[in-house]
Order: structure tokens, then sequence, then C-alpha cells
């Protein structure tokens, strides 16, 4: 499965996510795993999208559908209206369209636990002074739960959650952003040494008030 981080410093949503894609077999051990994968998508530099769990669903013939495709199918047809969606209506638009083509396309159960995904969603949303703060928005498949407006989230595997725990639960903020950074990302080997689905490269978005200041602070190679 994976780990996904974000949270709130500042003006800014801080989303940190690793690169394994892994298969496990009926007792939980993984057999095969890729350390290449893309889990975090900035939408416009306006959100972050960070995305947990199933990545492939099996078509029959050897072929696969890639769900990030779904994602993307799911932007590309809103496209018109990306600028004036909140993140409730973005998030809740691409659960849905993931649940239509689980349950239509694909014969699925969007919330079995063999089918589970989760999202994170980084946004800024205006509060009653008219200011836009920095906020987390998620949604659990296997609960078939969203939680909107935080200011920290982790999704993963369940056994990444007891680890990085103390982490999530540290006051960051106060401390500089780099302080923050290397902080998650202790938390982040720490979980990686103990749960082998999580691994590979660390992806790092910063996403800004400013789109025009959103960046990645940290991406794979060649990407």
């Amino acid at each position: 499965m994976t780990m996904v981080i974000a949270y709130a410093w500042q003006d800014k949503v801080v989303m940190m996510a690793d690169s394994r894609s892994s298969r496990t077999d009926k007792n939980g051990n993984v057999i095969e795993f890729e350390d290449e994968n893309e889990k975090i998508m900035p939408v416009r530099n306006r959100f972050s999208i960070g995305h947990a769990g199933l990545r492939k669903a099996y078509l029959g013939n050897g072929e696969y559908l890639e769900m990030g495709d779904v994602t993307n199918h799911c932007l590309k047809i809103n496209e018109s209206t990306l600028s004036k969606l909140n993140s409730k209506q973005l998030l809740e638009g691409i659960v849905t369209t993931w649940n239509r083509t689980l349950s239509e396309k694909l014969h699925r159960n969007p919330f079995s636990l063999e089918n589970r995904y989760c999202f994170a969603l980084g946004s800024f949303v205006e509060n009653e002074t008219g200011e836009l703060e920095p906020k987390i928005h998620t949604y659990q498949s296997h609960f078939n739960e969203f939680q909107f407006g935080g200011r920290k989230a982790v999704i993963g595997d369940d056994a990444v959650y007891a680890i990085i725990k103390p982490y999530y639960e540290e006051d960051t903020d106060n401390w500089t952003l780099e302080e923050t950074i290397e902080f998650y990302k202790k938390g982040f080997v720490e979980v990686m040494n103990q749960v082998e689905t999580v691994g590979g490269p660390i992806d790092i978005f910063v996403l800004d008030t400013n789109p025009e200041k959103s960046y990645w602070l940290g991406r794979k190679p060649n990407r």
C-alpha cells in the first residue's frame, strides 16, 4: 500500500508520500514491489491529492486498469470547472468517479477491504475573516467516510499508524519548514524499517496560497 502524510504549516500544505507499490500473498507477505509510483498529484497548484491503496484493478486476459487514470479522467471531464470547485466538491467528485468505476465497470464492491483506497486532499479554505487557511480533507473507502477541514492527516496501511502516531501528535506549528520536513522524514524511515509495503524515495509537494509559489521540495529522479 503506502503512507501519505499531509499537514498544514503556516500558509502552506505539505504533502509527503513514499513510492512503493507492492503485491502480497494470502498471508500478507510481500512477493513483489516497485518503488517508482507517483502518489501525489498537484491540481493546478490549487489542490494536492495524495492516494493510498488500490492502484491496479485486474480486467482479465492479463490486463489491468491503472486506478490513477480514474482520477485523471475525473479531473479531465471537470477541467472547465476546476477553478470554481471547492475542496469538498472536488474530493466528493473523485470518490464518486472511483466508486462508479469499481461498481459499474469492474463489478467490485468499492467499500470492501479488497478494494480499499484512501485520499488526502490539501487545499485552502476561507475562514470567517476572509483569510485563506490551509486544510486537509480525507476519504477512506472501507469506512465510506469523509473528514473535512483538518490540519494533519495520515493515510496508508494499518501497520503504519501506531508507528507514525508520535510524529502525528507532535506540535510542529512553531517549527521551521525545514525542521518539520526532517522530522517527518525520520518518521518515514522508522515506518519503512518496520512496514515492508512502505518504501522507496519520498516525494514532497508544498502547496502555497499563491499557486505560482507551490513547488516540489523533493521528487524522484527523472520526474
